[in-house]
């Protein structure tokens, strides 16, 4: 795993609009802390967790999918058990976002909300 670290006076709308777009795989990691200066996003098929807070940005990159699943589930544990306000991975009504999450066959009803999908 390569976890890069990194600092820019930015806000989250650069990472929505520019660097973490659903058209380029990613899903929006969303919790109820979400706001200009904090997001969350999940790439399925890059293995890459992207966390932005207050300037700090956190990229993970995993190197397979079992290292991916361990961390994603860390990532989520952390919001819903020790912060209690994770809502949900959001994946855009994106069809390909929608097919490298089920191709992970993760729990739908642990991990997603807004958009109902398909069973494989």
């Amino acid at each position: 795993m390569k976890v890069q670290k990194s600092f820019a006076n930015t806000d989250r709308y650069v990472f929505d609009f520019k660097l973490c777009k659903p058209k380029d795989g990613y899903a929006q990691l969303d919790t109820t802390e979400d706001a200009h200066y904090f997001g969350n996003w999940v790439n399925f098929k890059k293995f890459e967790i992207v966390s932005y807070c207050e300037g700090d940005i956190t990229v993970t990159n995993c190197d397979n999918k079992e290292e991916f699943i361990k961390e994603l589930k860390r990532t989520v544990d952390f919001y819903k058990f020790n912060q209690e306000n994770f809502k949900g991975i959001d994946l855009m009504c994106n069809e390909n976002i929608i097919n490298d999450f089920n191709n992970l066959k993760l729990d739908k009803k642990y991990y997603l909300h807004h958009c109902d999908i398909k069973e494989n």
